[in-house]
């Protein structure tokens, strides 16, 4: 008895000395498990399970060590051995095509061994990370960001899939829990997208799968979250389910964000409005932190809450990041130059992108001034003027878009936003006046939802003189239904009393076209004139040529370039006395590319019709 006993106290101890000897020094926070018992039928309300912190732990490290002062921390291996840092990839400016929406700039990745310091980049020319994830062996890793989403494999140091990623916009991922290989993917109208099985390079679409409802996040060791799509409704809802792909319990529409310990973040399926549930045990519980587009959203340092919408102001392309406490309650809120947040593994610290990154610390809730990583705006080194040029183009096109979508009509930015000028004729804000002068009846007056927006420059050219523009421009919407439009326009604008106005849309005063349908409507004008058209009102009355504006047809709609036009509307001033009329004379293209007249009318001045 007593040697048995003496040889269980020599196991013990050697099994402990090992245990201490591999222990690693980095770890994930622990799940702590209340119920041993691991079978919960769907309808049963109580899943006794703590969760997990999904932060990894360090005992009293100070992270900054990690990192240069122009890189930021992403991820620290699971071995304690490597870290993962991010930099911006052009130094001395910051180049933008965004000129509302979350910011679009390139970074790298950069590889550090922690103990000998030595560092490689491994990722050049992604955006902006804002996950970070490892899969269960941990020797592979994922970054996510900005519609894209790189696989690095930490042991063969290669990019996993590259080419094959790059060919989809992929808005957020998640490692399955029983394969190391296989990463589930969302997209911006799909929230159970496509598959991606590592080790065969083998990509598999949702409508290729009996996967109905996809791995997003870890509950303990055995119970995952996960999206499912309801056929019946077309929802989509957040579960929690087993490694077999069994639903254990339905908890809200919407997709999953991120959780911490037993309280969960979810969005609207379409992006509009943030909810979270406290405790899983009660989901019917629901706080709503807001109703509008949500850029990011994730849990931070001791369970609060991370957020990021759209600021007010529409001159400048700025954000909201909003910090909320485990209760649900608002604790702060920044303006902020971006819509990603890049946390720290510890969860303590964040990283707004945009032209600079905003450091935020999530200990104490503030903005650190001092620590900011960033280089100067710029488009083709005339920083003032492009930032002036992309304030005007804000203004200008929330307005309009305000119109289009709300029925609002804002006297005030009209006049601060669009000009008519001369030379050549452009009349943007006699265009926006007849938009705005519609009758509301014939469109129907739409109800004020919320939208998002987006607008990405396509072309800049400021003239020489400095005192004009031509911007091509495209234009995103998307609404709490998920329903949206794509339009490309190119915007004339130019400075008066040192401000920028739009102008005009689609006029291309500089396009050989606009001169051949000046002289054709030159021609038209003198034949009205002379009494040898249907118009005899006009004959022998002083006619102008006013604004000549490109159209396409089959969009009815302006053309978002020269070569596409397919008809040409052009505003004729009719001066009698002191009276002044405006006429539109529209021109279709022939099948044999010759420009006909095919009415002049002086209703609907807003459109073709």
């Amino acid at each position: 008895m007593k040697r048995t006993l003496f040889f269980t106290l020599i196991f013990t101890a050697i099994m402990l000395l090992i245990t201490g000897c591999i222990q690693k020094r980095i770890e994930e926070n622990q799940v702590y498990l209340v119920n041993e018992e691991h079978h919960f039928p769907e309808d049963d309300d109580l899943l006794n399970i703590e969760g997990r912190i999904p932060f990894q732990k360090y005992e009293g490290e100070d992270l900054e060590k990690y990192s240069d002062s122009n890189q930021v921390l992403l991820t620290i291996s699971p071995d304690g051995e490597e870290a993962f840092l991010m930099e911006k990839t052009i130094p001395g400016y910051f180049f933008t095509s965004v000129i509302i929406g979350d910011p679009k700039e390139n970074v790298r990745i950069v590889r550090k061994n922690v103990n000998t310091l030595e560092q490689e980049i491994i990722i050049n020319n992604i955006p902006f990370v804002s996950k970070v994830s490892w899969n269960t062996e941990g020797d592979i890793v994922a970054f996510g960001g900005g519609g894209s989403l790189t696989i690095y494999d930490v042991s063969n140091n290669s990019i996993v899939m590259e080419e094959m990623l790059s060919q989809e916009t992929i808005t957020n991922f998640s490692w399955s829990p029983d394969s190391e290989n296989k990463v589930y993917t969302e997209q911006p109208e799909l929230a159970n997208a496509s598959i991606y099985y590592l080790s065969s390079q083998r990509k598999v679409e949702a409508y290729e799968t009996r996967e109905e409802t996809y791995y997003k996040g870890k509950l303990d060791n055995d119970y995952y979250y996960g999206t499912r799509w309801d056929f019946t409704t077309g929802q989509i809802e957040t579960v929690i389910l087993d490694k077999q792909r069994k639903v254990i319990k339905t908890l809200i529409p919407g997709r999953f964000r991120d959780s911490y310990q037993k309280s969960l973040l979810v969005t609207g399926d379409n992006g509009f409005g943030l909810f979270y549930i406290k405790d899983i045990n009660n989901s019917e519980e629901v706080i709503t932190l807001t109703d509008g587009y949500v850029y990011d959203a994730k849990f931070v340092v001791d369970g609060k809450i991370a957020y990021t919408t759209k600021a007010e102001d529409i001159e400048d392309n700025a954000f909201y990041l909003n910090i909320a406490s485990g209760d649900g309650n608002k604790l702060k809120q920044f303006k902020v130059p971006g819509g990603s947040i890049a946390l720290s593994p510890d969860g303590s610290v964040g990283y707004i992108n945009g032209p600079e990154w905003q450091r935020v610390n999530f200990l104490h809730d503030f903005l650190d001034e001092e620590i900011v990583i960033g280089y100067e705006f710029a488009i083709n080194g005339e920083y003032s003027e492009a930032r002036n040029i992309y304030a005007t183009i804000r203004g200008g096109m929330i307005t309009y878009y305000n119109y289009q979508l709300w029925g609002e009509k804002n006297w005030d930015n009209l006049d601060k936003y669009f000009i008519n000028s001369e030379n050549p004729e452009q009349w943007a804000h006699f265009d926006m006046e007849n938009i705005f002068n519609r009758e509301q009846e014939k469109i129907g007056k739409p109800s004020r939802q919320e939208y998002a927006l987006e607008i990405e420059m396509k072309s800049y050219e400021l003239k020489p003189a400095r005192e004009r523009a031509t911007i091509a421009i495209r234009v995103s919407t998307k609404n709490i239904h998920g329903t949206g439009r794509v339009i490309d326009y190119t915007l004339e604008l130019i400075k008066s009393d040192d401000r920028w106005y739009i102008t005009g849309f689609s006029t291309f005063p500089d396009a050989e076209e606009r001169e051949i349908i000046e002289d054709i409507v030159q021609g038209i004008v003198e034949e009205i004139q002379k009494g040898n058209t249907p118009y005899e009102w006009l004959k022998d009355k002083p006619i102008d040529i006013g604004q000549i504006q490109f159209w396409g047809m089959g969009m009815n709609y302006f053309a978002p370039v020269v070569e596409s036009a397919d008809a040409v509307k052009v505003f004729l001033r009719i001066s009698e006395q002191e009276e002044e009329e405006i006429y539109k004379l529209v021109l279709e293209k022939t099948d044999q590319m010759d420009w006909e007249p095919i009415r002049l009318t002086k209703e609907n001045l807003s459109s073709l019709e």
